[in-house]
């Protein structure tokens, strides 16, 4: 196993210990309580407005809009994570068919490694107060992700020199 490969076995099993990890902390103490809160300020919207009261629902509304985008960030950076460290181990994998030098394989599993941390990371920073910097680094991750497979299906697809 040459060190490309260690790059990416170890990256995707410490990505999914760490994925599987934050869901079982999400689902015990924030899953839920978003889930209600979202419920609750849907219905709290409807029945403020059903009441004439426009205020008290455009606030219940954009409260559960803020809820409803919280939950989405939460699932989909949970979802990626264990994804994409999915993807870093088959390619760890398969590794030794790519048509890569040794250097250009470190390149591209460290790229891949980097951006399969970064993706779902900033998508989950775009909750907080770093929302610019978390758009940041899912745009750098995302766009390493998508360069990274392409550089992989091309040496998996091109033939030997």
């Amino acid at each position: 196993m040459n060190t490309a490969q260690r790059i990416l076995l170890l990256t995707g099993g410490f990505l999914i210990t760490c994925t599987m990890i934050f869901g079982v902390g999400y689902a015990l103490f924030d899953e839920h309580q978003t889930l209600q809160g979202i419920g609750f300020n849907l219905a709290g919207g409807f029945i403020e407005a059903a009441q004439g009261n426009m205020d008290a629902a455009f606030a219940k509304l954009d409260a559960y809009a803020a809820l409803n985008a919280e939950y989405g960030y939460e699932v989909h950076s949970h979802g990626h994570w264990g994804m994409l460290s999915l993807i870093l181990m088959i390619l760890g994998l398969i590794f030794p068919r790519l048509t890569v030098t040794e250097k250009q394989g470190l390149i591209l599993a460290w790229g891949l490694a980097l951006s399969a941390a970064l993706f779902p990371l900033g998508v989950l920073m775009q909750i907080g107060p770093a929302a610019a910097i978390g758009k940041i680094l899912a745009i750098i991750g995302s766009t390493g992700m998508v360069l990274g497979l392409l550089v992989a299906a091309w040496a998996l697809l091109r033939e030997p020199v």
